[in-house]
């Protein structure tokens, strides 16, 4: 499935570090793609699960690469977040198509499914994450994507857990910015 197109709303591409910390130490198991237990709400829920449907016009959605993600200044200083902040800033309105290489697929404490992408050339640094939340608007994504991967169910962790993938692929995902809190470097 080399090549493959990500046609589908992913909930948020992730901007921050290598995503330093999970949401909780907590054991979390998956029972199934679409089924989790013991998985707690991460920062900015209500944004970070926002359920907005990919907009019909195809030409108002940007593409965009992971590194020309990772050169994005960060929210002004008028506009602080913090994991309380339930409401998208202005940065975080527009819709994107994110096109690259998927470096590694991990499972995460909140539930989530975090696509880490680097360029597909991978001749430019940074990495991106898209995450997949917990829900059923969800599901047919989540089992994409653990089909990729060596993964069986049930399974148990606790933080977060990377899946071995089975192949390497070149992936667009479509979805709005979001400014990670939780992952955000000191």
């Amino acid at each position: 499935m080399n090549g493959a197109l990500f046609p589908a709303l992913l909930a948020a591409f992730v901007i921050g570090s290598a995503f330093a910390k999970s949401v909780t130490a907590g054991a979390v198991t998956f029972v199934s793609p679409c089924e989790c237990q013991g998985q707690k709400s991460g920062s900015r829920w209500p944004v970070k699960t926002d359920p907005s449907p990919v907009p019909l016009d195809k030409s108002t959605i940007q593409s965009v690469t992971p590194s020309q993600i990772c050169e994005w200044k960060g929210p002004a200083p008028n506009e602080p977040l913090t994991p309380e902040t339930d409401t998208r800033i202005a940065a975080e309105q527009k819709w994107y198509n994110l096109t690259g290489r998927l470096d590694s697929v991990k499972v995460e404490a909140d539930g989530d499914i975090t696509l880490v992408l680097k360029d597909a050339e991978g001749k430019k640094a940074g990495s991106v994450g898209a995450e997949i939340p917990v829900g059923s608007i969800w599901c047919e994504l989540r089992q994409t994507v653990f089909g990729w991967t060596t993964q069986s169910f049930p399974f148990t962790f606790k933080e977060s857990q990377k899946l071995q993938m089975r192949e390497q692929h070149i992936i667009t995902v479509t979805g709005k910015a979001f400014f990670d809190v939780q992952h955000v470097s000191a």
